[in-house]
Order: structure tokens, then sequence, then C-alpha cells
């Protein structure tokens, strides 16, 4: 997470195999939380592990097959809902591509395990087409997506629903504000790139939100409830954010990035408490050696 103040740290071991055809990457690690006032420790009552496999049948598609391990042994209670202790289980596969200009991304995964001595079954998906209009001007290429990631009708009764999306990258898919996480939200969004010259990248996103269940809370980028109406009655409408991002690429080694979001509010966050609009204005050099 290049933009934030301290990157997640894990403790671990990797065996990974890469070919022509098949890639395989088995994993086991601790998560290492900042310590400000000394040596930072990993933290053995949080573990991740996982198995990935990428399978590419031609040139351009890739096909992933994916299990991942987390468990989180403290206890963690957000906006009135336990969420730790938790055991979760997560396969899924992906399938991603192009074609003559036609591109599509499709993903989808289930989890299973326990959340605080609740059952847990959840699930999330993706669907993305797109278009590369290669011969337009500045190039452009449209996406339109659909996320999905499941919540649950009634927190802290009967079994947990709610999806739980781990160690996420962030607003990279559901807008750079951050404020909504891939967690009880349907998110229809729009992306499109455009490249004026070789070294300048326009990106414009549009995001419609709305949590796929009333009752449970708005879970943000780093999967924290923020928001949360116990009764249902603030709607399900989040909101809609705009986002402009620009890149500049100025050597093989730099870039400046800047960007501008603005997300309207929707009657969910306009009838729980808080503010129910967000601005953000974002400026990034990058050197890399």
């Amino acid at each position: 997470m290049d933009w934030a103040n301290t990157r997640r740290t894990f403790d671990g071991v990797r065996v990974f195999r890469t070919g022509e055809q098949w890639d395989m990457d088995v994993f086991y690690t601790a998560f290492v939380p900042v310590n400000p006032n000394g040596l930072d420790q990993l933290d053995d009552r949080r573990e991740f592990a996982g198995a990935w496999a990428t399978y590419r049948p031609q040139k351009g598609h890739f096909v992933d097959f994916f299990y991942l391990y987390f468990e989180n042994e403290n206890n963690v209670t957000q906006q009135g809902i336990v969420r730790a202790p938790t055991d979760v289980h997560t396969v899924g596969t992906r399938y991603a591509g192009d074609r003559c200009g036609l591109l599509w991304d499709f993903w989808g995964a289930m989890q299973f395990g326990d959340q605080a001595g609740q059952d847990l079954l959840a699930g999330a998906c993706t669907a993305s087409v797109g278009r590369h209009f290669k011969g337009a001007c500045w190039s452009p290429t449209l996406w339109c997506c659909y996320d999905y990631a499941s919540g649950d009708s009634n927190p802290n009764a009967g079994d947990a629903h709610t999806f739980n999306q781990l160690y996420p990258f962030g607003h990279y898919y559901l807008g750079w504000i951050d404020l909504v996480g891939r967690q009880n939200i349907h998110d229809l969004n729009a992306h499109l790139f455009l490249y004026p010259s070789n070294w300048i990248t326009l990106w414009l996103q549009y995001h419609h939100f709305r949590l796929a269940e009333s009752r449970d809370a708005l879970y943000n980028a780093g999967g924290v409830a923020i928001r949360s109406d116990p009764t249902g009655a603030a709607g399900n409408n989040v909101g809609d954010e705009v986002d402009v991002v620009v890149n500049f690429h100025l050597s093989h080694n730099s870039d400046v990035l800047v960007g501008y979001s603005h997300l309207f509010g929707g009657s969910f966050l306009t009838n729980t408490a808080g503010p129910d609009n967000a601005s953000l204005f974002y400026l990034m050099f990058q050197q890399r050696w």
C-alpha cells in the first residue's frame, strides 16, 4: 500500500514455482502490527496462509484458483458487531483475458468457518467487461463492472454471512476515498482509461454503492465497520463516488500521481451519525531504484 504511512508487514515463509503455463504459490505468515513505542513483533494470534495457482491456457488469458486461510484469535467488536475471534476459509477462482479489444474479468469466492462461535457462510463476486478502442484518439479503454460482497441480515444472531475481505488492495477497486470496502456491498461501477501521451495516464471512475443488507454495517477499505443502523431504517443507499486520477510517468524510475475524489452521500450516510459527503485530494511522488 504505497499511499499508507506504514505498510502491512508479515513474517512467514513462501514457496513458489513459475512456468510457461502454470504458476504455483504457497505461503504461511503471521501479521506484524505496528508498535509505535518499540520494535514491531508478529502477532501469532493472527495467521494468514494460502495456496494460489495461475493457469495461462493461451496468451492474454489467465485462470486463477486459490485457497486462503485466516485466523484471528483476538476479540474484535465494531459498531456493536462481533467480528472476531474468527477462522475463515476462502476458496475461489478468477478468469480474465482479452481478445480483439474485448476484455473480461470474472471472479468469485465462497467463505466458510467460524465467527465468534457462529457458523460462517459468505461469498463475493465480480463481473467486469471492457473494450479497448485501440485506434481511437487517446486509446481509450472502458470497463463496466459489478462487485458484490455478502452481508448479514441479522448480525450477532444465528449464522454469520458477512464476507471478510481479508487484506485487500483497497481503493483500486472500490473508490479512492477508501470509505467502502468489499464487505456487505453492491457496487455498480465504470472505469475509463485514457492515454493523452505515452507518459500520461488519465483514469476516471464512477461508483454507485448500496449495502447488501441494511441492518449490517458499512465497512471501509480496511474492513472496519464505520457506520451502521441496527434497525435498517437508514436504508441501504450509501451514495455515488467520482474519482479522477492522473499518473505522470516521468522516467523509468519516477512517477507523479494526482487525484481528486468526491463521495455524494446517499440516504444511509445522511441518516446515520457523521458526515454524509467526503472529498479527497491526492498527490504522490514515487521513486524506484
